[in-house]
């Protein structure tokens, strides 16, 4: 019984990282292109913001990485 929480957990922990995916490049991507209503500036900012936003998302997908292969040593350990 136990495999079946483990498989919901991986489940719920992979839906996870897609949305956080999906809206760090989404918020990135909308206040870059807030700002660039703001200041006129269409569409640069938006540009830089979707790449921060890509960057972030990246940033998310390493940590989500790192936590998954610090767990699979753990349990390796034991």
């Amino acid at each position: 019984m136990k495999k079946v929480g483990t498989t919901w957990k991986l489940v719920g922990d992979s839906l996870q990282l897609g949305a956080s995916i999906v809206f760090a490049i989404f918020i990135g991507a909308g206040l870059g292109y807030w700002l660039d209503g703001k200041f006129g500036t269409f569409p640069y900012l938006s540009i830089i913001f979707f790449c921060f936003g890509i960057a972030a998302a990246a940033r998310n997908v390493w940590i989500e990485v790192r936590k998954q292969l610090r767990s699979d040593r753990d349990t390796d350990r034991t």
